[in-house]
């Protein structure tokens, strides 16, 4: 009955993934103590939980017995206190750290991508980059320094809300091949599209592009000339694939504009057309 107890609380305990001889690896050439910055987070895809222990970091804080976290090396680590961070980021948007846990005896600050990804945000790591999206808001972007992936950012105890998604309206737009708002509310009524209750669409250059419509011509009464042969019409058309009974595999055409009387003059090379104009002239002057 004891070990059942036990192993029942052990899977209650947080665990932190760091070590302390991974921690030693931030100690190489002139970065002493990076992590333990107040503005340097870790960015920890194995911790299951937020934490810090600089207790002044945090816009709430709540005392109590929060259990322990289990460190890399298996040790246990007490918590302090529970509360919220607010992180203004390098890119000028504000970060929000929920139920973060003070544990004094660690020595860096962990953000937990796993936490993250449960509130909605995107995390992506590769080529020494690392980026913090939700939707298409990009929020934070840290960088890789030996083997640690760490960001930068200064503490807001001013402002304690989450970052919004003010842009859901418009992602939501854009994934529905642009639908108008007044679809996408009926979506949102029937639960198909969450997140955007009360929200409205702000006006989009695409659609103003892709859905206006032309200006039409203005109409006006046909014109012909007023006397037959004032103005005649002529192209030349070829050469066919195939040839005509007579072997000819090019026609040119008159069109008189007033009358609309067209002749056709059929030609076996194109540069019979000076010699068909020639017979156009002679036949309608005559």
């Amino acid at each position: 009955m004891k070990n059942k107890q036990q192993g029942n609380q052990e899977e209650k305990v947080d665990r932190v993934t760091l070590t302390e001889d991974q921690f030693l690896i931030l100690l190489e050439g002139d970065a002493i103590n990076v992590a333990c910055q107040d503005t340097s987070w870790v960015i920890d895809s194995g911790a299951t939980t937020h934490a810090t222990s600089q207790r002044d970091l945090f816009s709430t804080y709540t005392t109590g017995n929060y259990g322990s976290v289990k460190m890399g090396n298996d040790a246990m680590a007490q918590v302090a206190g529970i509360g919220d961070i607010c992180l203004e980021t390098s890119l000028g948007t504000r970060l929000v750290l929920k139920d973060v846990k003070h544990v004094p005896d660690i020595r860096m600050n962990l953000i937990s991508t796993g936490r993250l990804d449960d509130e909605g945000y995107f995390s992506l790591h590769g080529g020494g980059k690392w980026k913090l999206s939700r939707g298409s808001l990009i929020v934070v972007r840290g960088e890789k320094s030996s083997s640690f992936y760490w960001m930068q950012a200064k503490v807001s105890k001013d402002v304690v809300n989450a970052v919004e998604n003010d842009n859901a309206m418009e992602l939501w737009h854009k994934r529905l091949g642009h639908m108008s708002e007044k679809g996408m509310v009926v979506l949102s009524k029937n639960e198909v599209i969450p997140g955007i209750s009360g929200l409205h669409l702000q006006k989009c250059s695409h659609c103003f592009a892709g859905k206006q419509h032309r200006v039409s011509f203005k109409s006006s009464a046909p014109s012909r000339k007023p006397e037959v042969l004032d103005l005649v019409h002529s192209d030349v058309c070829g050469p066919m694939r195939t040839r005509s009974l007579g072997g000819t595999s090019y026609f040119v055409t008159f069109i008189d504009d007033h009358s609309r009387n067209s002749w056709v003059f059929p030609m076996r090379t194109k540069d019979q057309v000076l010699g068909s104009f020639k017979h156009f002239v002679v036949l309608v002057e005559t």
